[in-house]
């Protein structure tokens, strides 16, 4: 593989890129002991409350963000000035229309302060709220419904997610979940419970984690926030147990998880609706798109609502910073979205682990994901062609670290698994009708069952390839007998299709996900030429010719909002490289060198970096990558690999590459963001024997030239281990 000047001189230095030795793997490779059958399994006014106060559950919503503005501005000149300069900053941002790349993903850190069992909220509590805020801030909630007609306009997507933190201040790991018991009944809006002096647990960094206390308020309260610009020691947001979550304590009217949402509004500085004047007309939220409001809205009002003249629609009470109970409030609009992308491009830039290292969530589907920092799971098809997998969770490989979990299966198609949300997998296959089969891992079990796998029908001609635009959302695409593209969406409520998007594609599908219901397709065509096609939220458009004569199937990464890059490897083995930068393709292929005899891996962690890994002609592993400015040359990166590998990237500046060896043991090497690891030309031995790990397979030359009306009831899989020999 011929070799550019090669780019960054860290890298350079340590001395093993410049030649292209065969390399064999680490010592200690080979199969795994139990490795011959197989891929066996291993197994407001509530400031100051004390001990004593009123903990009745309250039928009003009622929340002290006010309080603590109001107490903070009369007695620190500090968050005075930093307030003002927020909002300074903000109205600049939202003039310029700016926004943030990708979509924010934010760690959170639930502290749960109790008194008696039942305050000890369970952590099924606290993943339904989770759930709550990943569904109303991408406004995916399926209770959008009852926004009526004249605002559901106004409906908008903030691009922020929230996740449990998964490695705490020190950098252990963690379940992002805090329990601290006290002696106090209950707490107010004084900060007490954000303290162990006070009877509460003091936070975690707050330009980091999002803070979270849940615990006893007295009061009526149902929960505060502190604004942006306020001391860091009691930055976060407090929610009553009772309303907090969609289960366990949660309580109606408020057992939706809506008043996180709502308290989660003005830690990302957004005002009440109303503008906080009392019942007057002359406030405001410092948003344009919302309608001046007299006052609170309490219950579900009936629209519509009208107050200060505003007519003939009224009040937007259905908005998440009204007072309504949690049934009545449902969106946020454009305006309160920029003020909230403002907040975290701005002050709180630290707190965003994902917009601002320019990933998008949810990543790139593959047979190795990563839903979380510092989470990998793994995916490959043992000699039984049954589905195992294998998860890093920041301390250890489970179930071991030659050991795999048995997921059962006859597979002809390597697993295709997406990651929409935290702790959540989807997994594709093939069987051996050449239907498509699909296993998903809720958070707490596999579904339907661990080796049961659900039908969705066709006779399929490539393997599936899977993107994820959104939480519940995924998109599959196949080539059927006709040689023509199909898709089939789960829209998280029920499947639909399969639907026909034509062409006669000599090439699996190739899909990216760049934003919210956003899809584009590669295909190659008969003229071995690369072809686009593309969702644009209403239609499907394309196919698009983007010319080549390719050797092998196209590859595509997306680094942010309407970017494209896409890699092919030409007749004469090299790797090339076109871009679409927001307006237009680039005119030519890049031609980027090397002798390739895998086609390429793609990566991104940042925007504007790619990162692309393909095998040379000695089956070494070889990497090169975009810093911004220029391409580096190919780094080599040794071993002697089969088949493709398979790349994820789990934070900014971390990539962990996996290959399978000539034993058919899956290898693993990581890059954290100093070195590779464990050396430059040194791989971590995984176990196992695979017998696919994500091999395109090509499509045959010949195809039946009709699809049968009906697909088989039963896939023809096991559900018990196959003894199978080597």
């Amino acid at each position: 593989m011929p070799r550019k000047a090669n780019g960054r001189a860290d890298r350079n230095e340590r001395g093993a890129g410049d030649q292209m030795p065969g390399g064999a793997m680490p010592a200690g490779a080979g199969p795994s002991a139990n490795g011959a059958a197989g891929m066996p399994a291993s197994g407001g006014g509530a400031a100051g409350m004390t001990g004593g106060g009123e903990t009745q559950q309250p039928s009003r919503r009622q929340c002290g963000v006010m309080d603590v503005h109001r107490r903070l501005l009369s007695t620190s000149a500090e968050y005075v000035a930093a307030r003002s300069a927020l909002e300074n900053a903000t109205t600049q941002y939202v003039a310029n229309d700016q926004r943030f790349n990708g979509i924010a993903q934010i760690q959170v850190v639930v502290h749960v302060v109790w008194n008696t069992a039942a305050q000890n909220i369970s952590q099924a509590q606290i993943d339904s709220q989770l759930d709550v805020l990943n569904r109303d801030f991408r406004a995916t909630n399926t209770d959008l419904g009852i926004v009526p007609a004249p605002f559901t306009g106004l409906v908008a997507d903030s691009r922020i997610e929230f996740r449990l933190a998964s490695t705490d201040p020190a950098g252990n790991p963690t379940t992002g979940v805090t329990r601290t018991q006290t002696s106090r009944t209950s707490f107010g809006t004084d900060d007490a419970i954000k303290a162990s002096a006070t009877g509460g647990i003091d936070p975690w960094p707050a330009e980091r984690y999002l803070n979270i206390w849940v615990g006893q308020l007295g009061g009526g309260l149902l929960g505060y926030a502190q604004f942006p610009g306020g001391p860091a020691e009691t930055d976060g947001v407090v929610v009553l147990h009772s309303g907090f979550g969609t289960n366990g304590t949660a309580a109606a009217p408020f057992d939706l998880g809506r008043t996180t949402t709502h308290e989660i509004g003005h830690y990302l500085n957004l005002f009440h609706i109303w503008g906080d004047d009392g019942s007057g007309c002359s406030g405001s939220d410092e948003v344009a798109d919302t309608p001046n409001q007299g006052g609170p809205n309490f219950g579900v009002p009936a629209f519509p609502k009208l107050s200060c003249s505003n007519g003939p629609h009224g009040d937007l009470f259905v908005n998440y910073m009204d007072y309504t109970d949690d049934r009545g409030m449902v969106m946020f609009t454009h305006d309160q979205v920029s003020r909230m992308e403002a907040c975290l491009d701005t002050v709180r830039t630290e707190l965003d682990q994902a917009s601002g290292s320019g990933t998008t969530q949810p990543t790139p589907a593959g047979p190795v994901v990563s839903w979380d920092a510092h989470r990998i799971d793994a995916f490959v098809l043992g000699t039984d062609r049954a589905t195992y997998h294998k998860w890093w969770d920041g301390a250890a490989w489970g179930p071991s670290v030659g050991g795999y979990e048995y997921l059962g299966g006859v597979c002809m198609s390597a697993p295709e698994v997406a990651s929409w949300g935290p702790d959540r997998l989807d997994a594709f296959v093939l069987g051996t009708d050449r239907g498509l089969y699909h296993k998903w891992w809720d958070g707490t079990a596999w579904g339907p069952s661990d080796t049961g796998y659900e039908a969705l029908g066709g006779i399929c001609m490539s393997p599936p390839r899977v993107a994820s635009w959104g939480p519940g959302r995924l998109d599959v695409f196949v080539l059927g007998t006709d040689r023509a593209l199909y898709h089939k969406w789960w829209d998280g409520t029920a499947w639909n299709g399969f639907e026909h998007l034509g062409g006669i594609c000599m090439s699996p599908p190739e899909v990216v996900a760049w934003g919210p219901d956003r899809l584009d397709v590669f295909v190659l065509g008969t003229d071995n030429a690369v072809y686009h096609k593309w969702w644009d939220g209403t239609a499907w458009n394309g196919f698009e010719y983007l010319g080549g004569i390719c050797a092998g199937p196209p590859t595509a990464v997306a680094w942010g909002p309407d970017r494209l890059d896409l890699f092919v490897i030409g007749t004469d083995s090299a790797l090339y490289h076109k871009w679409y930068d927001g307006t237009a393709w680039s005119a030519d292929w890049e031609n980027l060198g090397g002798i390739c005899v895998s086609a390429p891996t793609v990566v991104s962690w940042d925007a504007d970096r790619l990162d692309v890994f393909v095998v040379g002609t000695d089956s070494a592993l070889y990497h090169q990558w975009w810093d911004g400015t220029s391409w580096s040359g190919f780094e080599s990166l040794g071993g002697i690999c089969i088949g493709e590998p398979r790349v994820t990237a789990w934070g900014a500046d971390r990539l962990d590459v996996f290959v399978a060896g000539t034993d058919g043991g899956m290898y693993h090497k990581w890059w954290d963001g100093t070195a590779w690891g464990p050396s430059i030309t040194g791989y971590e031995a995984l176990g196992g024997v695979i017998s696919d790990f994500k091999l395109d397979q090509p499509v045959p030359d010949q195809l039946p030239s009709t699809v049968p009306e009906q697909v088989p009831d039963q896939m023809p899989m096991t559900t018990t281990r196959q003894a199978v020999l080597n």
